[in-house]
């Protein structure tokens, strides 16, 4: 533990024992302190920076979980600055911090921190945005990103589409599409509906968003975030092969992987950033009749993950894509979700209709095997499926279901 650490009333100094012979009362040695530098004046509201690679146990702090660097920030004034130095945030690891979701009360956006406790990790409200935005509704996360339909009074009828960073404050207004007409080289318009954000976060400074043009229904135009400039692909087919844009998507080994229901036999459609499917992956055995159920993809340990509930008894079953060039399927995982909520089996003969609650597993941990469930009327819960441990996180109904949040402090590259 670095000294400086506890009460600030607290000016002991603890020293190794020295080997040679000291006078006694001789004044003992200062120590420097820590961190070696210290802020200058009052010249700005936020103390001078120095360069990343003069700060002491850099390497350390950028090894360390962001929430405990966040705790670091409050030892003193200068570790504040150290902690709070961009270079090392950019590096810190990151993984699942928590759930963006709607307050039960209020109908507001809120952020819940994985563990449950604590203050929340990110400002929900996203003030950045307010400063412009009267209405910011969220409409995704994917991952450290987040899709809002932006509106500058209550009342008005147009929107902007923004995609924005909540840990950095970035963010960019999505530009009308535009380009010219095949046919009389005039420039043809089209509006933003339905945009689908995709984030990978092996390369966190660039996105691209999807959005399939009504007016012409075998064409999408795609966003890079690269070149700021909307492209359009027509190689999509007919409607029967469009994949669905959704919450259904994983992003892996640099593809979209979307779960595609809307067509007689359901598969996983591989998307790559320019917009062209690149192939298909059959669904798991036992996950045929995935579009009468309740069932979704995910990412997992680098593995691509699957998982299906039946929508009568609710047995929940979870697979992993071991092989991704043969497409191997291996059952991860089952568990009688009504049990896990301290409730009996649902019956079988049940009409939906006239259940009380409805379960559904809405995310899977990137890193561990743990899984969350939701009743969407009491209760939100995470499930370990190696020690089978439950724990609650929420018994209020306050928090139900969520889109999972991975912090990312990386600068978006926008053209």
């Amino acid at each position: 533990m670095p000294p400086g650490r506890g009460r600030r009333a607290r000016t002991e100094q603890h020293h190794p024992p020295e080997t040679g012979r000291r006078d006694e009362g001789a004044p003992s040695r200062p120590t420097p302190p820590f961190p070696a530098f210290a802020p200058q004046g009052r010249r700005t509201k936020r103390p001078r920076q120095p360069p990343a690679a003069s700060l002491p146990f850099a390497e350390i702090l950028s090894r360390v979980p962001y929430r405990s660097l966040c705790r670091f920030r409050c030892v003193s004034k200068a570790w504040r600055v150290l902690c709070s130095h961009r270079a090392i945030e950019r590096r810190v690891p990151q993984t699942l911090s928590g759930f963006f979701h709607t307050h039960h009360s209020d109908g507001g956006l809120r952020f819940s921190n994985l563990p449950g406790g604590g203050a929340p990790l990110v400002n929900a409200s996203l003030p950045f945005l307010r400063r412009r935005y009267a209405s910011v509704k969220l409409e995704q996360c994917s991952s450290s990103l987040l899709l809002c339909k932006c509106r500058e009074s209550e009342e008005a009828e147009e929107c902007d589409y923004v995609v924005c960073n909540p840990m950095t404050g970035q963010w960019t207004v999505l530009p009308p599409i535009v380009w010219q007409d095949e046919e009389d080289g005039e420039p043809a318009y089209f509006k933003v509906v339905q945009p689908f954000l995709g984030f990978d976060p092996a390369v966190p400074s660039r996105f691209v968003v999807f959005s399939p043009l009504v007016e012409v229904c075998d064409d999408v135009a795609i966003y890079l975030s690269e070149t700021g400039r909307w492209t359009r692909n027509s190689e999509w087919g007919d409607n029967s092969e469009y994949p669905s844009f959704s919450a259904e998507c994983a992003f892996l080994n640099g593809m979209m992987h979307f779960l595609h229901l809307v067509i007689e036999e359901p598969i996983i459609a591989v998307v790559d950033v320019e917009g062209d499917v690149c192939g298909e992956i059959a669904l798991p055995e036992g996950m045929e009749d995935a579009s009468s159920g309740y069932s979704s993809i995910g990412y997992s340990q680098g593995k691509l993950h699957a998982w299906y509930m039946h929508p009568h008894y609710y047995e929940l079953c979870v697979w992993v894509l071991e092989d991704y060039a043969s497409e191997k399927w291996t059952l991860k995982h089952t568990v009688d979700v009504p049990e896990l909520f301290g409730r009996e089996s649902a019956e079988e003969d049940c009409d939906e209709e006239d259940r009380t609650y409805k379960y559904e597993m809405f995310a899977i941990h990137p890193e561990h095997n743990l899984i969350f469930l939701t009743d969407w009327k009491e209760v939100n819960l995470s499930y370990d499926m190696d020690s089978k441990e439950v724990h609650l996180m929420c018994t209020s109904g306050d928090f139900l279901g969520g889109l999972p949040f991975i912090p990312s402090f990386a600068d978006l590259v926008v053209g």
